[in-house]
């Protein structure tokens, strides 16, 4: 929808302020003309004027037509306006061009707002997305690096980017990118991001599976990420990323979690080379937890401590009673306090000292 941006400091921006500097400058001058610019603003947005005010819209907003006069003259000395030309069904009229300043005001032009609806159209699209994660798997177009669905925070979440911004989305034009590429990318107007090679053989997450097989044809995942029904019996560490095997990557700087603008390094002019070792699944690995689970034991970060049921069995530790105490199938006889007479505490005698 249509929307209009007034700066936090805006009240005391040098072109509001620049009104008082006017040689019949009066005490209302400023305000009155902050107000009148800033409602001419507010209705050249909702109406997707893209920072042109029509004459017609100045007078309305002035109240009568001596107020416009001084008003009009006020917003000019101050920067507010400039006075432009327009055509109305083939007529050339009188209009007034707003400044484009954030700090001042900012408002969305028509042609963002209609390229905004249509990437979410795009990525919303089913039968359009399902074919580029089937094409690039669980990969970034320009880093290499794996990416999350559902993941709408970090860097690595996964988001749709459109190759030629501006223009509908295709199979051949759209693309999975993390959210760091794609926030760094922008819409980047000179074309300097490279995608890389499309890959021969993508990684396909259980996530990634089930959205093709959906909307498309049944396939089976390639990997599993730690915390799925899949990965319960052997456990991936964590920390570890699962990648891409590819060897070409855009350099800016050395990428790691993101990538950049195009350079002439050969990382850009690498071709993507395909092993039995590159092309195999991920390597897998026992997680503690579940190496802890098999010894009967807890993993232990620090060594030197030892923690309460940390594995010495038969102790009496683990547990608030005492083992191996009472006879089998038989309570211990209770005190006339009710504590169990072999769990009585023993007084210990008093010191006393020599005659």
């Amino acid at each position: 929808m249509p929307w209009l941006k007034q700066g936090d400091a805006a009240a005391n921006h040098p072109i509001v302020l620049a009104a008082v500097e006017m040689e019949d400058a009066d005490d209302r001058i400023l305000n009155e003309c902050f107000g009148f610019v800033a409602r001419c603003a507010t209705q050249a947005a909702a109406y997707e004027q893209d920072y042109i005010i029509s004459v017609g819209t100045a007078r309305q907003m002035a109240g009568s037509l001596g107020r416009y006069n001084e008003l009009i003259k006020a917003a000019k000395y101050c920067g507010y306006l400039t006075e432009t030309k327009i055509t109305v069904e083939g007529e050339e009229r009188k209009a007034f061009k707003l400044v484009e300043d954030n700090d001042l005001f900012h408002m969305i032009l028509k042609a963002e707002r209609e390229w905004n609806n249509q990437r979410k159209r795009d990525t919303r699209n089913p039968e359009l997305t399902w074919r580029v994660r089937a094409r690039d798997g669980d990969a970034c177009r320009y880093c290499g690096k794996s990416v999350a669905w559902g993941d709408t925070k970090s860097g690595r979440g996964a988001t749709y980017d459109h190759t030629n911004p501006g223009q509908a989305g295709t199979v051949d034009t759209l693309v999975v990118c993390c959210r760091e590429c794609n926030g760094r990318r922008q819409d980047d107007p000179e074309s300097n991001w490279k995608t890389l090679p499309v890959p021969a053989e993508p990684l396909i997450g259980e996530a990634t599976a089930a959205f093709i097989a959906k909307h498309g044809t049944p396939i089976e995942p390639t990997y599993t990420r730690p915390g799925t029904p899949a990965a319960t019996k052997a456990a991936t560490d964590e920390t570890q990323a699962v990648e891409q095997p590819t060897q070409a990557a855009p350099a800016h700087k050395e990428a790691t979690a993101h990538s950049g603008p195009e350079s002439d390094s050969a990382a850009h002019k690498a071709t993507v080379r395909h092993s039995p070792a590159a092309t195999a699944h991920p390597a897998v690995t026992a997680h503690p937890a579940v190496t802890a689970r098999r010894t009967n034991t807890r993993p232990n970060p620090d060594p030197g401590h030892r923690y309460p049921g940390s594995g010495f069995v038969g102790t009496g530790r683990d547990g608030t009673g005492q083992a191996g105490k009472g006879s089998a199938g038989q309570e211990a006889p209770l005190t006339s306090q009710g504590k169990p007479k072999n769990q009585t505490r023993r007084r210990r005698p008093r010191n006393r000292g020599r005659n």
